[in-house]
């Protein structure tokens, strides 16, 4: 068997936590790559009152497809605790750290919006990971 899908539990505990602190670096780097580090919206214009978010629809799917390949990887190798953690937890904890610093609130609700995109966010890798547990040899 390919030494990369062997469960990391059956490896040693050197390999084992680089390949973890390696895709939670990934995780990281995903988004920190597709989404704008400044999330607040901006005024489409000088004057309007429309606004609009710096977050694009290339950089949110860019960002969903590369944690639920990191999400299908881990869920080859790894119990779907550690997956989380791996795979959801740096998106999360970047996403609050960036909205929590903004000098000014935006109205207060960041909270909620980042509850809620910890909780999709969450959801859509355990499911990627679970459905990649399917496809895990039995030999293994």
């Amino acid at each position: 068997m390919n030494a990369m899908l062997i469960p990391l539990r059956q490896t040693r505990p050197l390999p084992r936590y680089a390949t973890r602190i390696l895709g939670a670096a990934l995780a990281g780097t995903a988004y920190v790559v597709c989404l704008p580090w400044d999330l607040r919206n901006r005024a489409e214009t000088a004057g309007s009152i429309n606004e609009t978010s710096p977050v694009t629809a290339a950089g949110a799917v860019l960002l969903t497809l590369s944690l639920l390949a990191l999400a299908s990887y881990f869920g080859l190798r790894d119990r779907l605790a550690w997956t989380l953690l791996v795979v959801a937890a740096p998106p999360s904890a970047l996403l609050y750290v960036s909205l929590s610093t903004h000098p000014t609130l935006d109205a207060a609700a960041w909270p909620v919006a980042w509850a809620f995109f910890t909780l999709v966010g969450a959801v859509g890798v355990l499911v990627a990971a679970a459905v990649a547990r399917h496809f895990r040899s039995t030999r293994a």
